[in-house]
């Protein structure tokens, strides 16, 4: 029997979605290497997520569950030990798990095997737009509480308001424990391609900035290396 019953997905669908609402993104585990490949490889040719993290070592998914907020959570068969751990770790992100049988999990959505991967994908995107757009979604950067989908830095009575390319750039950097080049940034946040001249990286980093005086968060850059959030 087969794991996901792949078909003929209309890619209009999905990407008529992403106007209103793209995934940050999100976090699929299995320990099986084709399943995860391919629900990986369908994502990400949908263009439905900003990024999507696969692993196969559950301690390795915890542990990024830790260290930063993903827009959904995917599990291939995990085990009533792991289902444990994870009702009690998800933070609040939308959990699914996908399984071959019936089982009592409330903290998760249950899709058993074998299931129409449209249905799958549909429930995450509905589920995921609701999570970002609630305080469950918000994350800690230095003192300063950031609600990507809210556009906004607070700190006690304190708010600062950001553009839309802002908030996704504070996001992006913050997600990422290296500098990120010039190039990179351009095509993630922009989708600029390759040998476009502009200066519109340049111009938000320098109002981020402004806003960002006296926070405590600010902006390394180093050459080729890139731009990195320091807090």
């Amino acid at each position: 029997m087969p794991t996901y019953l792949f078909e003929k997905i209309n890619p209009r669908v999905y990407t008529e979605s992403k106007k209103d609402f793209l995934m940050r993104h999100i976090l699929l585990y299995s320990s099986s290497v084709l399943p995860r490949q391919a629900l990986a490889g369908e994502i990400r040719a949908l263009g439905i997520a900003d990024e999507v993290v696969e692993t196969d070592d559950f301690d390795a998914a915890c542990g990024a569950m830790k260290r930063e907020k993903f827009s959904a959570l995917i599990f291939d068969e995990p085990t009533e030990e792991q289902r444990k751990t994870l009702a009690q770790n998800s933070g609040g992100a939308p959990l699914f798990y996908l399984l071959s049988r019936s089982v009592e999990a409330p903290e998760a959505l249950i899709y058993q095997k074998p299931f129409r991967l449209p249905v799958l994908l549909t429930a995450i995107i509905a589920a995921a737009a609701r999570f970002e757009q609630s305080d469950d979604s918000a994350v800690m950067i230095g003192l300063w509480k950031f609600s990507f989908s809210a556009k906004t830095l607070s700190f006690e009575t304190t708010e600062i308001r950001l553009t839309e390319k802002e908030a996704a750039l504070l996001d992006y950097l913050h997600r990422k424990a290296v500098p990120v080049d010039r190039e990179t940034l351009l095509r993630d946040i922009w989708g600029y391609g390759e040998g476009i001249s502009t200066h519109t990286l340049e111009t938000h980093i320098y109002r981020l900035r402004q806003k960002l005086e006296n926070t405590g968060l600010t902006f390394t850059a180093s050459g080729a290396d890139g731009y990195k959030l320091v807090c």
